[in-house]
């Protein structure tokens, strides 16, 4: 272990580096910036406290990582309150372990340390004394926003997990904190949370401002010391995985039998990322994949609806005859006559909806995993610069409300093959009338798909683009 005292200057500069294992430990006038693991952090030598908090995956001391800011020295927060105060300017000792970098900030009163793990999110922060820590992320946590229903993957949200789940809370709150449970802010990236370490603590919520969350911890009045546990990174699989109660994190807003098929198709796709190193391709790979896996599922609900189909082409001559001439409870009566001489339950067009609700979970599986896969955050394929955005092949000189500005190509070409589908799309089951009655509703549908995924991040519009040519290509082979 290696240790060095840095005392904060109001003169001159001075810059100083600490280099043990690779890593840089810098200081200047009142400010000490320390790298490690997945955390960039400029204190502030004066108060003790992060003055700006850069997050990066998968290190922050890789040049080509992503990052995020956490914390900006004109925006976003953290502040420790204690009853007696500091007492005076801190002092700092930074020391270095193979596993973490610890930094000492010591007043006349007070003693804050803070503990960097080198190898994961964490970091560990001990006060010597009864607490209050505040938090805010500033505007630069803020996704770039997305038009339309894009706006779903722009958010901020304060949260809290456990065992039960993901809970976000959409305005003031008060919850109890404690080592069963993480509390704190996330995007839909990334995240800064915060656990008591074997102690309870209570944690004010509050949005004083749109997409600005702060989360206000406060240790108990006879606590003599406060030691809380920060989260401080991605929210990535592998990242999250040694941390089961984090682990909620992702696909959080599911149904725990969602959840479990979202990880089915993460894992699904990083085993095509796997063999092909290539994430657009992948996600072309994985919706032929899952439409062959699907394929008892779909033979069974194409089954089902050309039963319907068939039964409807039958009643359609009695039920066109009886609304012609008829109204009221006579034609009521009329139509149970008509069913019953055929056989048909009324409830025969649930058939339909059921082969299509057999096919909705793996549908939710796949668009989650893809919304909020960190994975395809600024990759590139094709003219897509970032699969987690819009596919913006044109940038436009205008703002168009809700479709915002930009030229997507995408959606035009998953709505161009799922009318080409509707259009040459033809059934023995269906009378002509009934065929033309359900293309229609095929073209209504694809306008409102087109609707919804314009302004939705290209990963999720090509593994519905790519779905619709396997489509429209299985039902060409089996009309010939």
């Amino acid at each position: 272990m290696s240790g060095r005292r840095l005392r904060s200057r109001r003169a001159s500069t001075v810059l100083a580096a600490v280099l043990t294992c690779g890593l840089p430990v810098i200081s200047e006038a009142g400010a000490l910036t320390v790298t490690a693991g997945q955390s960039e952090i400029i204190f502030d030598e004066h108060s003790g406290t992060p003055q700006r908090w850069v997050i990066c995956a998968p290190d922050c001391n890789d040049d080509h990582a992503l990052r995020n800011v956490l914390l900006a020295e004109n925006n976003g927060y953290m502040r420790i309150t204690t009853p007696s105060g500091p007492g005076g300017v801190f002092n700092a000792v930074v020391e270095e372990t193979d596993d973490a970098v610890i930094i000492r900030f010591t007043a006349a009163t007070e003693r804050y340390t803070y503990r960097l793990s080198r190898k994961s999110p964490l970091v560990m922060l001990e006060i010597q004394a009864q607490a209050r820590v505040e938090f805010a992320t500033g505007a630069s946590f803020i996704p770039n926003q997305l038009p339309g229903f894009g706006q779903l993957y722009s958010r901020v949200n304060a949260v809290q997990l456990s065992e039960q789940g993901q809970v976000i809370f959409d305005g003031p709150s008060s919850v109890q904190a404690d080592s069963t449970n993480w509390t704190g802010v996330r995007n839909r990236y990334w995240a800064l949370l915060a656990q008591p370490q074997d102690m309870r603590m209570m944690a004010s919520l509050g949005l004083p401002e749109t997409d600005r969350p702060v989360v206000t911890l406060s240790s108990a009045p006879e606590s003599h010391s406060t030691v809380i546990n920060l989260f401080a990174g991605p929210i990535e699989r592998d990242i999250l995985a040694p941390h089961p109660l984090l682990e909620e994190l992702l696909f959080g807003a599911l149904a725990e039998f969602f959840r479990v098929l979202c990880f089915g198709m993460l894992i699904l796709l990083d085993l095509l990322y796997g063999l092909v190193g290539n994430y657009g391709i992948s996600i072309i790979l994985l919706s032929l994949v899952v439409k062959i896996l699907m394929s008892p599922l779909t033979a069974i609900a194409e089954r089902w609806q050309q039963d319907v189909n068939r039964i409807q082409t039958l009643l359609r001559p009695g039920l066109d005859e009886i609304r012609r001439h008829h109204r009221g409870e006579k034609a009521h009566k009329l139509t149970l006559e008509l069913y019953k001489r055929h056989d048909v339950s009324l409830w025969y067009t649930t058939k339909s909806a059921a082969g299509f609700l057999l096919q909705i979970p793996i549908f939710i599986a796949a668009f989650d995993m893809l919304a909020e896969n960190f994975a395809l955050s600024e990759t590139a394929f094709l003219w897509i610069n970032d699969l987690s955005r819009p596919d913006a092949l044109l940038q436009l000189p205008f703002n168009i409300p809700f479709f915002g500005d930009s030229l997507n190509l995408l959606p035009f070409l998953m709505a161009g093959l799922s009318i080409l589908a509707a259009w040459l799309q033809s059934n023995a089951s269906l009378s002509p009338d009934l065929l033309r009655e359900q293309r229609r509703r095929l073209y209504l549908m694809s306008a409102a798909f087109f609707l919804l995924f314009y302004t939705f991040p290209a990963g999720m519009v090509l593994y519905w683009t790519s779905s619709n040519l396997f489509h429209l290509l299985k039902m060409q082979l089996v009309n010939r």
